[in-house]
């Protein structure tokens, strides 16, 4: 199985919140075919994926189906580069989708505020959603009470890192902030990087020190009532969180330096880490399958990985917060002809642990929200990577990315204007009042995606 693409090159690929490594969207013959199928558009990087989930999800459901009321699905292949396109021109004429699969939640309430969605309320009930989804992930498709989308995968944030390296030092993952600074101040003494990171390839990589460090700073439950309009983006906690990323910043501790981690590649930041170079690399689970080839045989050396949960940095705030990161779902078009059939599709395609589990060991897409045992995964899959989905699993002490949970113009912004933050161009409070003027424009504008609750630890 090729390598599936990042979620960094996917992102530039697609204009829009990450998929994983397949650009999914379904298209049915809704009222101008009658009916009598439902159609798929499949958007793949490698040959080897389309194969994968043509055998796995399009023939294992049409072999399924079957009975006087079943349909078959049939799939066409499209471009990754304008599949995201092509699906919203064919909804916005009327006789598109079936089915519609879009990057999360952000861009699901786009489809919501133009009345093109069905609510799959009444399917629930019918296929034991509310069990077979972990608790928050239906929350997370509900728009004004209303459950509009499945989400469709699922990652989250951790610290990466070298055991041989730790050993060497006598270190540990850090859980506190004094541990963490403690870790920075050694590894910078003794010549080497204490964070590995860059942006050169993807500047939106920028949010993602954002959103670990309100996470684990300001915690879950302020980031929740900020984002439902009950908490302020001025609020102290908050910056208070972008001083201390800047201070670190200005320590040299991420990076090497600032200028360096302007300059930064992907490549460069896992070869230190697999050299002894870093300490430490915050990154999503999307790194699951990019960061093989540095490490062991692939890369000609000896160097092994792990990860570890994300240390508290704040009073009250516990270790291990878990930022949801939803980065695909699916929803049915309020002129499908047979909205059924398409929400049996739906299920079938998104709720079985099997099938999930299966898809993540053999591809390394992330599954779906669903409730998972360890005995649904293959023996093949990667033991971190099943530690990391059972820990996920437990729906607990859950966090929020930026770019799942902010509306867009909010997201932008704090990327963008984080980067003149580094460089001292912006303050850390004028950056956090800025934030708060473009965020409180969206919420009036109902342009929040939905946010669940926080679930605590």
């Amino acid at each position: 199985m090729s390598e599936p693409l990042s979620r960094r090159r996917f992102l530039q690929l697609s204009g829009a919140a990450a998929l994983g490594a397949t650009a999914l969207a379904a298209c049915g013959s809704g009222g101008g075919a009658g009916g009598d199928q439902i159609t798929y558009w499949g958007a793949f990087q490698t040959k080897d994926l389309e194969k994968y989930f043509k055998e796995n999800f399009i023939d294992a459901y049409n072999k399924a189906a079957t009975g006087a009321d079943a349909l078959k699905v049939n799939m066409t292949v499209k471009q990754i580069e304008t599949i995201d396109r092509l699906t919203q021109t064919a909804v916005a004429s009327g006789s598109g989708p079936d089915l519609i699969a879009t990057f999360g939640p952000a861009q699901t309430l786009n489809y919501v505020g133009n009345g093109n969605l069905l609510p799959l309320d009444p399917y629930v009930a019918q296929y034991g959603w509310q069990d077979a989804f972990l608790p928050w992930a239906l929350d997370a498709g509900r728009v004004d009470g209303k459950l509009y989308s499945l989400p469709a995968n699922l990652e989250t944030m951790a610290v990466f890192y070298n055991p041989a390296t730790f050993a060497q030092h006598g270190w540990k993952p850090p859980t506190t902030l004094a541990e963490f600074e403690a870790l920075c101040q050694d590894a910078k003494g003794k010549g080497m990087v204490p964070v590995g990171a860059g942006n050169a390839e993807w500047k939106p990589a920028t949010e993602w020190d954002v959103t670990w460090v309100w996470n684990t700073f300001a915690g879950p439950t302020a980031l929740y009532e900020a984002l439902t309009g009950e908490r302020r983006w001025t609020d102290p906690v908050f910056v208070d969180a972008i001083n201390l990323l800047k201070g670190w910043f200005d320590k040299g501790w991420f990076g090497g330096s600032t200028d360096r981690y302007f300059t930064n590649k992907n490549s460069t930041v896992y070869s230190q880490l697999a050299g002894g170079g870093a300490a430490l690399v915050f990154n999503g689970s999307w790194a699951f399958a990019e960061i093989g080839p540095y490490f062991g045989e692939a890369a000609g050396n000896d160097a092994t990985w792990d990860f570890a949960p994300l240390p508290s940095l704040g009073s009250g705030v516990p270790a291990g917060v878990q930022p949801l990161s939803v980065g695909a779902a699916y929803s049915i078009n309020k002129d499908c002809a047979q909205p059924a059939r398409a929400a049996d599709v739906l299920n079938y395609f998104v709720t079985d642990p099997a099938r999930q589990l299966g898809t993540l060991a053999a591809t390394g897409l992330p599954p779906a929200p669903v409730k998972v045992a360890e005995k649904d995964f293959p023996a093949s899959t990667d033991p971190r990577v099943r530690r990391q989905y059972l820990a996920l699993s437990s729906g607990a002490n859950i966090g929020y990315t930026t770019w799942t949970f902010w509306p867009p113009k909010s997201d932008t912004y704090i990327y963008e204007q984080m980067e003149k933050v580094l460089v001292g161009q912006l303050s850390p409070q004028d950056y956090c009042a800025g934030l708060d003027k473009v965020f409180q424009e969206e919420l009036k504008a109902g342009q929040r995606p939905p946010v669940p609750a926080p679930t605590g630890a």
